[in-house]
């Protein structure tokens, strides 16, 4: 069926514009004039079928006629075409669209409505691509299909509408549609699974586009979340803003920015380093339109980098000498630690054959056995001698490791080393301090005890004996306390040295602890061998130390035992040895003892009396007796003195003299000192709050509580708590103090002075004292010790000794007491050297507090009566 079968059918649109208004016509015969001008041998059929596009008008699905344009697409001729079903021309998956296609064209209004009626507007007609089978059934070519409902010329035809359809050839078009699609899947797989962030941003600093990577190098799960987060990539994104700004200077400048890296803010606030690959986008004008590039996180690298930093600085860093061996032992690499320690340069060591010990030291091939036994087993350590750049050999301990690769070859020796001279010396300096005494350099007790050990099995096999002297020095702890310990160190550094100028080589001098020491004489005869060597101790250190331009003397006490008359062991020899010691030093003058059974158990009882002295002040079994102090023949009394008695719950009443210096040794001295002043002054309250009081009060203050450093305090604290005027209170110290730290001592007594207390010297004469230190000490009165006054009466060197001193003390300024008194003739012979002050057992022994009461009231009766 041709077009001229249906008369009265215009096109409505399209392609077909070109038949509007000509008549379709299959015969030239009769037919009228072209209103358009064609000539009369061109029809339209003609046109249609030179067009290059398919055309064929579609009835109810069924082709009604084609031009050629068709034919040649669908590679069938006309007459195959026409009468057929439209769909059946297309690929089966391709047919359903295609049907649906011909509906909406069937549908779509006959005429346009009004184009501003825009909720009534037509849809819009676009062209659709489907595949034309071919006539051979197995190949089909794509094309484009537009729809055109053709409208009928008379109204009152009412059938089925046809469509006109126009198909082009759209094989290159899908072709480069898909290979656009291909393209765009290919970036946008690149884009979407890169590994690097991708992202393009505006020149103010906001993300357009990003990634996913990009949003995960961020912390954001999608990238829509950060550029919706992100607004100000300098303030928010980079950790110091700044970086930003010098990253969009580059970038400005020189249109692209290359490994920059930054630090950079993570969602969670955490700080990450990344690297930035990026270029600026201009457009036609040159104007900065967007930046575009790349971020990696390199947080890892970085703490890598720095890891390796660190470890070249720890290896640089560490005391050890490290030097790394290739495989063909040349020098690959050395610290600085190493070259120190060898005094080679690394351009002295690089890619020289290794020599890690001195060949002339140790064995041939030494260094091969080595690097031979760390390939075999992995690592090598030892001590050898290591060699040194024009220097001797040195002691070094080295350990050889082995390094391999992955395959398990060995690629490198790494060898560390570490100079130890100063351990060796460490060592024998150890071994040293194990057996002897570092200051004195003398044996110590362990190798005292090894020695004596010797001596004693030497001495059972040839019948002989061994002598053990024990030596404690006396006054030591004052020089200590006075002089400070360099002056005591310098003592016994010089004692050490005098003991041993009197012993033989074979014997053995050695010092135990503090002030003590051993002599040990061993192949000792029969006899007092020991009391010899005594005596040439005490001799030798008689003569005065010349410490710190002072001349100062340190007799020692020693005690003598022997192997095997007293002891059978040298725990027993030393024990003997110490108690005989013990014993000589409370004999006065006697400096040395040999043991004797007995002294054992007067050792126990000194033991004993020491423990109870230590409940003494809890037990209230301490108590003070007062002693008066008188003037004139009248016997006046114009002070008392205060002295300590001890009244053991089995003993009786122990005098000072036997439990002071136990005091002393053991240190109770200071609390015992303070309960005696604290004592005195509440019980001269007791007085004068009932009259009778004299008009000072005597504590005497031992050389430790001198030198502790709470004295003002606790003199201060009694004074205050009690109520005793400052001025009523004597305090007596010995003029050993003279003899210690000068400055210190004058410092104490001014301080004391200040506090507005009196001071005395006691038993003046007696001691080391110094006339020069007599003008510096702010001393109120010297007291006469009592035996100078004893034999005044009968001894004229006793006279002149006790008118010296009260002319001394006049001379001075100071007021002078006699002690000890005890007869009318030693009282005439002060009061004629016009020494009017005194006390003794003439006037009155010490009396207890109530005793002492009555005196003072009986003194205070009688001199009433006598003024009346």
């Amino acid at each position: 069926m041709t077009l001229t079968e249906r008369p009265g059918i215009v096109a409505d649109g399209g392609s077909s514009r070109s038949m509007t208004h000509c008549r379709c016509i299959g015969e030239t015969t009769g037919a009228a004039p072209c209103p358009i001008g064609l000539p009369t041998w061109l029809t339209c059929r003609d046109i249609v079928d030179h067009m290059d596009a398919g055309l064929a008008v579609i009835r109810d699905g069924v082709v009604l006629c084609v031009n050629r344009g068709f034919a040649r697409l669908a590679r069938r001729k006309p007459d195959h075409l026409v009468g057929r079903h439209l769909d059946a021309l297309f690929l089966e998956d391709d047919r359903a669209a295609l049907v649906q296609a011909l509906q909406t064209a069937v549908t779509v209004p006959e005429t346009s409505p009004d184009p501003t009626d825009r909720e009534n507007e037509a849809p819009e007609r676009l062209p659709s691509v489907f595949r034309l089978r071919r006539l051979d059934r197995d190949t089909a070519v794509s094309v484009t299909m537009q729809m055109v409902r053709l409208t009928p010329i008379r109204p009152e035809d009412t059938e089925t509408p046809m469509v006109l359809v126009a198909l082009n050839n759209a094989t290159r078009e899908t072709e480069m549609a898909q290979a656009l699609r291909d393209s765009e899947a290919r970036y946008r797989g690149l884009f979407e699974h890169a590994l690097e962030g991708i992202y393009q941003t505006t020149p103010t600093g906001q993300y357009i586009t990003v990634n996913p990577a990009m949003a995960r190098i961020l912390g954001f799960e999608r990238p829509e979340d950060l550029i919706a987060a992100r607004d100000d990539i300098g303030q928010q994104t980079y950790l110091d803003p700044d970086v930003r700004h010098r990253f969009t200077d580059m970038i400005v400048t020189d249109g692209v920015v290359e490994h920059f890296e930054a630090q950079v803010l993570r969602k969670d606030g955490s700080v990450i380093w990344v690297t930035e690959n990026a270029r600026c986008v201009r457009d036609q004008n040159g104007e900065i339109v967007a930046y575009e590039g790349t971020m990696a996180n390199i947080t890892e690298r970085k703490q890598a980098d720095a890891d390796l930093h660190l470890m070249a600085k720890v290896v640089n860093s560490v005391h050890e000498g490290i030097v790394i061996i290739d495989r063909d032992c040349l020098i690959w690499g050395a610290n600085e630690a190493y070259q120190r320690m060898t005094g080679y340069d690394a351009a002295d060591l690089l890619s020289r054959p290794a020599r890690l010990t001195t060949p002339e030291l140790h064995e041939p091939d030494f260094e091969a056995a080595i690097l031979e036994e760390v390939e075999r087993s992995g690592h090598w350590v030892g001590e050898v001698w290591g060699q040194r750049r024009n220097a001797p050999p040195f002691p070094m301990e080295m350990s050889v490791s082995a390094v391999r690769d992955r395959k398990g070859d060995l690629t490198h020796y790494v060898s560390a080393c570490t100079d130890i001279t100063k351990r060796k010396r460490d060592e024998e300096h150890i071994r040293f301090q194990a057996n002897y005494d570092m200051l004195t350099h003398l044996p110590n007790r362990y190798l005292i005890m090894d020695r004596l050990e010797q001596a004693i099995l030497k001495a059972r096999r040839d019948g002989t004996r061994v002598c053990v002297l024990f030596l404690d020095l006396d006054r030591f702890k004052n020089i200590n306390d006075l002089y400070g310990h360099a002056a005591g160190d310098e003592i016994l550094k010089l004692v050490a040295r005098r003991l041993r100028q009197v012993v033989r080589m074979s014997d053995t001098v050695g010092r135990l602890a503090g002030d003590e020491f051993i002599v040990a004489l061993t192949d000792v005869a029969s006899g007092d061998i020991g009391d010899q060597v005594a005596e040439k101790i005490i001799e030798v250190l008689s003569e005065a130390f010349l410490i710190l331009d002072a001349e100062l003397f340190c007799l020692p006490s020693i005690g003598v035992t022997y192997f095997p008359d007293q002891a059978d062991t040298v725990e027993e020899l030393l024990r003997n040895a110490d108690i005989a010691m013990y014993h000589a030093k409370h004999m006065g003058d006697r400096r040395f003892v040999a043991y004797s059974e007995d002294m054992a158990q007067r050792s126990i009882e000194m033991m004993n009396l020491e423990n109870d002295l230590r409940h003494a002040l809890n037990r209230n079994e301490l108590e003070l007796h007062y002693q008066p102090k008188v003037a004139g023949s009248r016997h006046h009394v114009v002070g008392v003195e205060a002295l300590i008695r001890w009244r053991h719950p089995r003993r009786g009443l122990v005098g000072p003299g036997e439990f002071v210096p136990l005091a002393e040794d053991s240190g109770l001295i200071i609390p015992i000192g303070r309960w005696t002043l604290a004592t005195a002054c509440e019980q001269y309250m007791r007085w004068r709050a009932q009259g009778i009081a004299p008009p000072s009060i005597s504590v005497n203050v031992s050389m430790r509580q001198f030198t502790d450093s709470s004295l003002l305090e606790s003199v201060r604290e009694v004074l205050d708590r009690t109520g005793v005027p400052a001025g009523c209170l004597d305090l007596e110290i010995t003029e050993s103090v003279m003899t210690g730290d000068v400055e210190r001592a004058v410092a104490t007594l001014n301080a004391l002075k200040a506090l507005g207390v009196t001071l005395s010297i006691d038993d003046f004469g007696t001691g080391y004292s110094s006339l020069n230190y007599l003008k510096t000490f702010p001393i109120d009165t010297l007291k006469i010790d009592q035996t100078f006054v004893r034999d005044v009466s009968h001894d004229t060197k006793d006279a002149a000794i006790v008118t010296t001193i009260v002319t001394l003390a006049r001379n001075l300024g100071f007021n002078v007491v006699a002690e000890g008194v005890e007869s009318q003739e030693q009282l005439d012979f002060l009061l004629a050297s016009d020494c009017g002050l005194f006390q003794g057992y003439f006037v009155s022994r010490p009396l207890a507090a109530a005793d002492f009461t009555l005196f003072l009231q009986t003194c205070q009766t009688d001199r009433q009566h006598a003024q009346a």
